[in-house]
């Protein structure tokens, strides 16, 4: 009777350790799953609109080659295919906060709030 229970309680055990290796795989490949930011310089089709996002968290929106807004860009819930781009930028009160919706079309190519931008340069 000894030997059925051990041997029930070891099969037990292995089976949890299983599941729970499986857990940690799946939460390394959910997290290996997400986009990296947009980093780079990014027109419109018109080239009237920018925004550039630096690898230290800088960023920027440009309106004709002007910057409308400027701050640090922080990259929200990342997915398989985007996220969303925080630019927070300075304000009087408190910091003021633009989101866009970013989805990455291909290597040069994300589409913000539903608008075509293309990497320009490396």
């Amino acid at each position: 009777m000894k030997s059925v229970c051990m041997s029930f309680s070891l099969s037990t055990l292995r089976l949890a350790f299983a599941c729970m290796l499986l857990g940690v795989a799946s939460i390394e490949t959910a997290n290996a799953q997400a986009s990296a930011p947009p980093i780079g310089n990014w027109v419109n089709v018109n080239k009237t609109n920018g925004l550039v996002v630096e690898q230290n968290g800088t960023c920027g929106f440009l309106v004709n080659g002007k910057a409308k807004w400027s701050g640090t860009c922080r990259w929200e819930t990342p997915s398989a295919r985007g996220g969303i781009l925080d630019l927070q930028y300075p304000m009087p009160l408190q910091p003021g906060h633009i989101r866009w919706s970013v989805i990455w079309v291909n290597q040069t190519t994300i589409t913000l709030d539903g608008e075509a931008f293309y990497k320009q340069g490396n």
